[in-house]
């Protein structure tokens, strides 16, 4: 039996990203990008070729061709894993939600924002009802 201790203060960040697009169109092709980018990665990682933890700092040939038929050239490859987090991803209008209990989602901001998003970010804990409108 192994018996873990460590000290921290690692709870979900109960995270919630929108991304306001220009019409519901735009919002449509991000989703669709970002659906697109993780069905690439989990392939990769079924395939063995990227581990969780395991951060690399290259591409597959496979990897950098799906980044770049997707456009996503500001990606790294030490990124790729978030997109195998859990994720919940909609759109709702010309908005793209998501929401996550993960600290990492860089991936998502880049990809957001290369597709035109103006970027919303809260903690549903702060803000149960959502962000304050000014």
């Amino acid at each position: 039996m192994k018996i873990w201790n460590g000290y921290g203060s690692e709870h979900s960040m109960n995270l919630v990203m929108i991304g306001h697009f220009k019409d519901a169109t735009a919002a449509e092709t991000a989703l669709d990008t970002i659906k697109a980018a993780t069905d690439a990665v989990q392939k990769e990682a079924d395939a063995g070729r990227l581990v969780m933890g395991e951060p690399t700092d290259r591409f597959t040939d496979e990897m950098l061709k799906a980044v770049g038929d997707l456009r996503l050239h500001s990606v790294g490859a030490r990124e790729l894993e978030q997109f195998l987090y859990d994720v919940r991803a909609e759109r709702r209008g010309d908005q793209v939600v998501l929401e996550t209990d993960e600290v990492e989602v860089q991936v998502f901001v880049k990809l957001l924002l290369s597709q035109g998003a103006r970027i919303e970010m809260y903690s549903a804990h702060d803000h149960p009802d959502g962000a304050e409108s000014e």
